[in-house]
């Protein structure tokens, strides 16, 4: 029998982890009534897009070897949500969470670098002699 000497996917649980402490940002500033945006739609739109990157990120850490067509669109809707909800970040000023969204951003990258491609699930191991 081969070894196999499958990598952990860091990327994917740090991406996870950067839009959990994003979406505790965006809870904190919507309970802080001295920040000027305590109650405010935005702060509302951003705690729910955090919490679809959570639930994104995390689908794809759980599931490696999920359809690759569908891995692929949840990689391009995270971008897609990174990169959105770090605008509204900044434009709500709430520079923790713009913070927290570049860390996202650093994460995902090193996820499609770093993170091994997960094999797929037809592909089984050659048989030896």
């Amino acid at each position: 029998m081969a070894e196999t000497t499958e990598r952990a996917p860091y990327g994917t649980w740090l991406l996870a982890l950067s839009a959990i402490v994003g979406f505790g940002i965006a809870v904190y500033d919507d309970f802080d009534t001295a920040n000027g945006i305590h109650g405010s739609y935005g702060v509302w739109l951003v705690m729910v897009t955090t919490a679809l990157l959570a639930l994104a990120a995390l689908a794809v850490a759980i599931w490696p070897r999920m359809a690759r067509w569908l891995r692929g669109l949840l990689l391009a809707l995270i971008l897609l949500d990174i990169v959105g909800t770090g605008f509204a970040a900044y434009m709500l000023e709430t520079w923790w969470l713009v913070g927290a969204m570049a860390a996202a951003l650093l994460f995902w990258i090193v996820h499609l670098i770093v993170d091994p491609a997960p094999v797929p699930r037809h592909v089984t191991e050659p048989a030896r002699a």
